[in-house]
């Protein structure tokens, strides 16, 4: 396997012809979601609007994100000869050349991008409309979320002008787009942010005042994100990771708070059920079918 070399500038290039986002349509749909509001469970689980923001701000992190095989998607792109090998990634390419996109109307980092989601992995977002919709159920004045990851949650906090997002991530990588995205959502709202790059399981929760946990944390070995602790079993991850992050979020939570967590049942069955009981309320979160889906689910709890 060859290792890839891209610089950051070249990396940012790439991403930006798989995604030409400009700022115009950044502010566009900001002001979309603000008019949506505390009606987001009106809209349909097709609509992306608001993704633009996320993506203008984090998408070349997310290429950087390993999927199968233990690549991402510019080691990936600098294997592709290797990859043709497999047939099926191979009938995928030529599918795209003398069907999908037999009018070459994409480029080849689109192409590329798009057969990568497919056969390796799509490393996704949960849409700000989604967390919007959560948010307006339960109307918290301080929210938690210990994976802050690609700053969705934080688009839908300024969108709805929720008091105050506490962030918590590791992957200090994104650190220079959260100092983009966070001044720019500041002039678009009176939401307090307090973003922090740390190893979650190494704050102590009892200092923060949140009233409200929503987060989607890192599922088992699906996708491994940058900077992230890799754990050599899901029994291993389950006792290092999860078991102390929900303990230790659950316990800073406010009495008459709600801890939710987006996860798949693996997890729920393995750890949650056995730290919290039956969750109070069991939910698919709105989102529209896609390739290499697997089930994700929202756990909610009710702090007494």
């Amino acid at each position: 396997m060859i290792s890839e070399n891209f610089n950051n500038e070249e990396k940012e290039a790439i991403a930006k012809k798989i995604k030409p986002i400009s700022i115009n349509l950044v502010d566009i749909e900001m002001d979309k979601l603000i008019t949506i509001g505390k009606n987001a469970h009106t809209m349909s689980c097709r609509s992306r609007i608001g993704n633009n923001i996320v993506d203008y701000f984090t998408f070349v992190h997310r290429l950087k994100t390993k999927g199968k095989y233990n690549i991402n998607f510019f080691e990936f792109i600098v294997n592709i000869e290797e990859f043709k090998k497999k047939n099926f990634i191979q009938n995928m390419l030529n599918y795209y050349d003398t069907v999908k996109n037999k009018n070459k109307t994409k480029n080849e980092y689109i192409v590329m991008k798009e057969v990568y989601n497919i056969c390796i992995s799509a490393i996704n977002i949960i849409r700000p409309l989604v967390y919007m919709e959560i948010y307006s159920k339960y109307n918290p004045a301080s929210i938690l979320d210990f994976c802050a990851g690609w700053g969705g949650a934080a688009v839908a906090c300024a969108a709805l002008n929720i008091p105050k997002y506490i962030g918590i991530e590791i992957n200090d990588s994104l650190k220079q787009s959260y100092d983009k995205l966070i001044p720019y959502l500041k002039n678009k709202s009176h939401t307090e942010f307090d973003i922090i790059f740390e190893n979650a399981l190494n704050i102590d929760y009892t200092t923060l005042y949140y009233d409200l946990v929503f987060t989607s944390p890192p599922y088992y070995f699906i996708q491994k994100y940058e900077n992230n602790i890799e754990y050599d079993s899901k029994k291993e991850m389950d006792e290092q990771f999860y078991k102390p992050i929900f303990l230790k979020t659950y316990k800073g939570l406010q009495k008459g708070g709600y801890y939710i967590i987006n996860v798949c049942k693996e997890v729920y069955d393995n750890v949650l059920k056995h730290l919290f009981g039956e969750a109070n309320e069991i939910y698919p979160y709105k989102k529209s079918k896609r390739q290499n889906d697997y089930n994700e689910i929202v756990y909610v709890w009710l702090k007494k």
